[in-house]
C-alpha cells in the first residue's frame, strides 16, 4: 500500500513530515534548519518512508544532518536511524535501554500480528542519552530544548521544544486527534499530566507524534479528554465487578470515541487503566502484552476490518 505524505513548513526553518491519518506505524517525523546543520526529530517504520523523508528534506536544504533525536521507545520513531549514519542520535536513557533489548533479542515483534512493511528496519543504540533536559543550539542565540516528561506515553518519552520560532514536536505525546492516544507502555495520569503541561507553553504549532499538525491547544484537550475518559470507565467497570480490562473493553459505549482511528486501542489503554486502579506501580510491566496486542487486533477486526 502507497502511504500518503506531506511535507509541511510549520515555520522558516522547521519543517514536519506527515504521513497519512496516523494509523498504525504511520508516524510523524521533522526537521530544524540551523545555521550550519540540521535537526532531524525521528525516524520512521521502514526504509522507503526514511528514503522519502530524506529526499524531502533534500529538496529544501543541503546542510549537513548533524543530530537526530528519538522522542521515544516506539519503533516507528526510530527503526530507521541507521539510513542517517552521519547524524549524531539522541534519546532518553530508557529510550536506549529499549531499543538494547530489541537489538538483543533480534526479531520484530509486530510481525505477526501487523500485515505491514517492515523493511530496513533495525535497532540501533542511540549515541547520547539525556535524564531531563538538553538544549542544543542550532545558531548562535537559537535554541533547540529536550525535555523529559516522565512516564506518560511509555517511560522514555521526550518533547522538543524551539521557543524562539513557537513550534513542538511532541512526539507520541500527541496522537492529533482523530487518532487515538495510546498508554499501554505508559501511565495514564502522567499522560494527563503531560498533556496538560504541553499546553502551558507558549506555543503555536504542536507537531505531532500521529495525525495532523495543530495549530491551537484543541487536539491537546481532546487528547487529554480520551485519557480521562478511560480512567473513568474503567473505574466504573471495576465497580460493576467486571474485572478483565478486556471484557470490559467490549462493554464500553466510546461515544464520539467510536469515530477515532485506531479505536481498538482502547483494549489496551483499559489494561494500563486496570493495572492502575489496582495499585501497580505507575508504568509497570503488564504480563500479558502480547495477548493485549491480539486482543486489539481482534477488536479492530470485528469493527472495521483488519489492515
Amino acid at each position: 500500500m502507497e502511504v500518503q505524505y506531506k511535507f509541511e513548513r510549520v515555520s522558516d526553518n522547521i519543517y514536519a513530515f506527515v504521513q497519512g491519518n496516523g494509523d498504525w506505524f504511520l508516524s510523524n517525523a521533522g526537521i530544524i534548519i540551523g545555521k550550519n546543520y540540521v535537526i532531524v526529530v525521528d525516524s520512521l517504520t521502514n526504509e522507503k518512508m526514511t528514503r522519502q523523508f530524506i529526499s524531502e528534506i533534500r529538496k529544501v536544504t543541503d546542510k549537513p544532518i548533524k543530530y537526530l533525536i528519538n522522542t521515544h521507545e516506539h519503533e516507528d520513531h526510530l527503526w530507521t536511524n541507521h539510513l542517517f549514519p552521519n547524524a549524531i542520535t539522541i534519546c532518553h536513557r530508557n529510550c536506549r535501554e529499549r531499543v538494547i533489548e530489541g537489538m538483543k533479542r533480534g526479531t520484530n515483534p509486530y510481525e505477526r500480528l501487523f500485515k505491514i512493511d517492515f523493511s530496513g528496519y533495525k535497532y540501533t543504540p542511540q549515541d547520547i542519552i539525556i535524564e531531563s533536559e538538553m538544549r542544543i543550539f542550532a545558531d548562535i542565540e537559537k535554541d533547540v530544548r529536550l525535555v523529559y516528561v516522565g512516564y506518560a506515553h511509555t517511560t522514555s518519552d521526550i518533547y522538543v521544544y524551539i521557543p524562539d520560532e513557537k513550534v513542538i514536536f511532541t512526539g507520541d505525546l500527541l496522537f492529533s486527534p482523530p487518532c487515538t492516544p495510546f498508554a499501554l507502555m505508559g501511565y495514564i495520569q502522567g499522560y494527563i499530566n503531560a498533556l496538560e503541561h504541553l499546553a502551558s507553553l507558549n506555543v503555536d504549532v504542536y507537531v505531532p507524534g500521529h495525525g495532523e499538525i495543530s495549530y491551537d491547544r484543541k487536539s491537546l484537550y481532546e487528547a487529554r479528554d480520551y485519557l480521562i475518559f478511560v480512567r473513568d470507565e474503567a473505574r466504573k467497570m471495576m465497580r460493576q465487578g467486571i474485572n478483565d480490562p478486556i471484557k470490559a473493553s467490549y462493554e464500553i459505549n466510546l461515544g464520539k470515541y467510536n469515530e477515532w482511528i485506531s479505536k481498538e486501542r482502547i483494549v489496551g489503554n483499559m489494561a494500563r487503566a486496570y493495572s492502575e486502579l489496582k495499585g501497580a506501580p505507575p508504568a509497570s510491566k503488564l504480563e500479558n502484552v502480547d495477548r493485549i496486542l491480539t486482543e486489539m487486533l481482534k477488536y479492530r477486526e470485528k469493527e472495521r476490518g483488519t489492515f
